[in-house]
């Protein structure tokens, strides 16, 4: 049976978003897409190598579809902070925190990743909203933002509470929209 490298990694994803780092192993994982656990270290030589090839594709999928020039920035931001927040309300789970908690110092590779997830996640955020403020304010906001979202997802999990989820968007619109007319007073 031939099983694809792209199956692998989502499936992977699936297991650190609902086991997190530790609980997810590689027999698991073997066992999910139907591999012998020989076959899934050819393509992956431990858990580790895992996590960079998960948080590219959900960082693909957050913003590899969109055409960060076009419309206005405001409605991208929407877009993108809307995206996000549907998904990890759907999920109730995101495996970029998940696995946040579950790395360390002895698995780098594993840390590294994570901290280049969140980080491009707050680039593109910053980028969207620099259009409309100075960079500086663009990147607090983006940073408030993913905070927002992140804490919102702990009380979708915990409490099935997607109301908190609304709340952090519309927050975090508000402030991006505050911020640009800030900026846009300003400069008259």
């Amino acid at each position: 049976m031939k099983v694809m490298r792209e199956t692998i990694v989502s499936t992977a994803r699936e297991l650190f978003r609902s086991r997190g780092y530790a609980g997810a192993s590689m027999n698991d994982l073997a066992d999910a897409v139907g591999l012998k656990k020989s076959s899934l270290y050819v393509r992956f030589p431990n858990k580790e190598a895992l996590v960079p090839a998960v948080l590219d594709l959900t960082l693909q999928e957050t913003f590899g579809q969109r055409d960060s020039a076009s419309g206005q920035w405001d409605d991208e931001f929407v877009e993108v902070i809307e995206f996000v927040a549907t998904t990890l309300t759907d999920r109730g789970r995101c495996v970029g925190l998940h696995l946040a908690y579950g790395t360390s110092d002895e698995t780098p590779i594993a840390k590294h990743a994570v901290r280049a997830f969140f980080q491009a996640h707050r680039d593109h955020l910053s980028s969207i909203l620099s259009r409309a403020m100075p960079v500086d304010v663009a990147r607090d906001i983006a940073t408030d933002t993913l905070a927002r979202l992140e804490g919102a997802t702990a009380f979708v999990a915990i409490f099935g509470e997607k109301d908190a989820m609304k709340r952090a968007v519309r927050l975090s619109i508000e402030e991006a929209k505050n911020a640009a007319a800030a900026k846009s007073l300003s400069s008259r």
